[in-house]
């Protein structure tokens, strides 16, 4: 079966949330006791299969139904279903002695199957469906699969063109780590019932998840007031954009210093000053070593330059003063390129201080490497700054056992940012921003992105946006979603091969959407 990309839809203002099942259990019990959770839950399922499907009449639905919630909720649509004309059969992984929701489902017609040792049955019928539903499992369970449910998984066969929904989690997915069995329920998309969960955006359980769309069940004042990770998608980001005015010029548009590259790393500064650029800034500066600056002006001949002394390794050698010399600018990026040396760790070191004088500051790369091995430093950042490590430079900053995956790397953006009062933008797949005590998170995988220099344009659509006035957690919100967007811009099939440099030229594409697009 062809896999679509991941996507996260978020229809509702206060279902923009990923929580884990703890956090999930949490908004159960705070809601009023004479809600029906289930029977939402029900309806709100029917309602959105049979949006994707369209007309019902005499078309067959195939429900996996399992003894917990999760079944109850596919047993509570698959009635809803058959009244609204669809022909619907439910396959139980056992049976559901005595079930009042089991007697109301087979009076409104639905066809009950229950699981046994023969899997052809099952197989015909998944065969007839135009739509297969998972509700087996719930987010409390847990790989490996075992029993009657692995067999059922096991006995799927593909069918082109299927429309497979789970809902909550994939059948086999863990709810809060995203682990899978192999067997797991492979679906199409994904309707969560209420807020998002968190198993279904982290790897490998998104790719078992498809599109994830989160559904209106009434938790919206509870899922609001919560701590949850908030998804980052072109609907939480639509009005970040910052304002172009008719009669604008290029100092209204803010002005971006880039202060990095070597006569080991001379691309780096150049693929920022691009990223910044495309990202919208009025004026973008380089400052780095005659090397560097060369290789910039002859891919990024818009920008200005500023060369600065070299030490013998062929690193800025520069001071503090040298670079205030040069004029305020409105964002500062410090870090693509800029290799280790004494002279050049203690620039980076410097600016990173200096960013308290109020300038929006990114430090990146090499900058944040200077960080990790001045730990005293980190709580003396502050607000202004934006901290962009990807998981090596996370273990690094915060001496950690082992390098952060999925849910840790979550955990450990957090920490970052409660340690240094910074915004932190904890890079890959997912990709994390933090700032006190919120949590985003972009959950847009795309392979096409995994490359040398990504980081680098990245770091300058951030530097950009904070250029023109966006707050530092707005700039690394937008500033993530354009990068994944002008990634799939540049060549989303493709998942190697595109030149980062063709990322940081789509971002001002990217960035024409951001106003208007629905949804990611």
């Amino acid at each position: 079966m062809t896999r679509p990309r991941a996507l996260v839809r978020t229809p509702g203002a206060a279902l923009d949330r990923v929580v884990d099942v703890a956090g999930m259990r949490r908004l159960e019990s705070a809601t009023a006791p004479e809600i029906d959770l289930m029977q939402r839950a029900g309806s709100a399922l029917a309602v959105a299969v049979h949006g994707r499907i369209g007309p019902l009449r005499g078309r067959v639905i195939v429900a996996l139904v399992g003894p917990g919630d999760n079944g109850g909720d596919a047993l509570i649509m698959a009635r809803a279903l058959a009244r609204t004309g669809a022909s619907v059969i439910c396959w139980a992984s056992r049976a559901r002695s005595d079930d009042p929701l089991v007697d109301a489902t087979r009076a409104a017609g639905v066809r009950w199957r229950v699981w046994s040792d023969d899997a052809k049955p099952l197989a015909r019928d998944i065969r007839t469906a135009v739509c297969v539903v998972d509700g087996l499992l719930g987010i409390g369970s847990a790989p490996p699969l075992r029993g009657h449910v692995a067999a059922m998984l096991r006995a799927l066969p593909e069918v082109s063109g299927q429309l497979r929904l789970a809902i909550d989690v994939p059948s086999g997915v863990d709810g809060d780590t995203g682990q899978a069995d192999a067997n797991a329920f492979r679906a199409t998309g994904t309707l969560a019932t209420g807020p998002i969960k968190l198993g279904t955006v982290l790897h490998p359980g998104i790719d078992s998840a498809g599109a994830v769309e989160a559904l209106d069940i009434g938790l919206g004042p509870e899922i609001a007031a919560s701590r949850a990770a908030q998804i980052i998608d072109a609907a939480t980001v639509r009005n970040l954009a910052p304002a172009r005015p008719l009669d604008g010029h290029k100092g209204a548009f803010g002005r971006v210093l880039i202060v990095g590259g070597s006569a080991a790393y001379r691309g780096a500064p150049a693929l920022a000053a691009l990223a910044a650029q495309g990202a919208g800034a009025g004026v973008v500066t380089v400052a780095s070593v005659e090397s560097a600056v060369g290789a910039c002006a002859a891919v990024a001949p818009a920008a200005t330059f500023r060369v600065l002394p070299a030490n013998a390794d062929g690193c800025i050698g520069a001071s503090l003063d040298a670079i205030q010399a040069l004029g305020e600018p409105t964002a500062l990026l410090v870090g693509p390129g800029l290799s280790r040396s004494e002279s050049s760790d203690a620039l980076a070191l410097d600016l990173a201080a200096d960013a308290q004088r109020g300038v929006p500051t990114v430090i990146d790369a090499d900058g944040l490497n200077a960080l990790a091995d001045e730990p005293a430093r980190l709580g003396s950042l502050g607000p202004n700054t934006i901290l962009t490590p990807h998981p090596g430079e996370m273990r690094r900053l915060l001496d950690l056992a082992e390098t952060p995956r999925g849910a840790d790397m979550m955990h450990a953006t957090r920490e970052l940012a409660a340690l240094t009062g910074a915004v932190v933008i904890g890079k890959g797949s997912p990709t994390f921003v933090a700032a006190g005590d919120r949590v985003f998170l972009l959950a847009r995988p795309n392979p096409a992105l995994a490359a040398a220099g990504s980081g680098d344009v990245l770091a300058g659509a951030v530097a950009a946006l904070a250029a023109q006035g966006l707050a530092p957690i707005d700039a690394a919100r937008l500033g993530v979603w354009l990068h994944a967007r002008a990634g799939e811009l540049a060549g989303y099939q493709q998942v190697a091969g595109v030149p980062v440099e063709h990322v940081a030229r789509h971002l001002a594409v990217a960035l024409a959407e951001a106003p208007s697009e629905t949804f990611a």
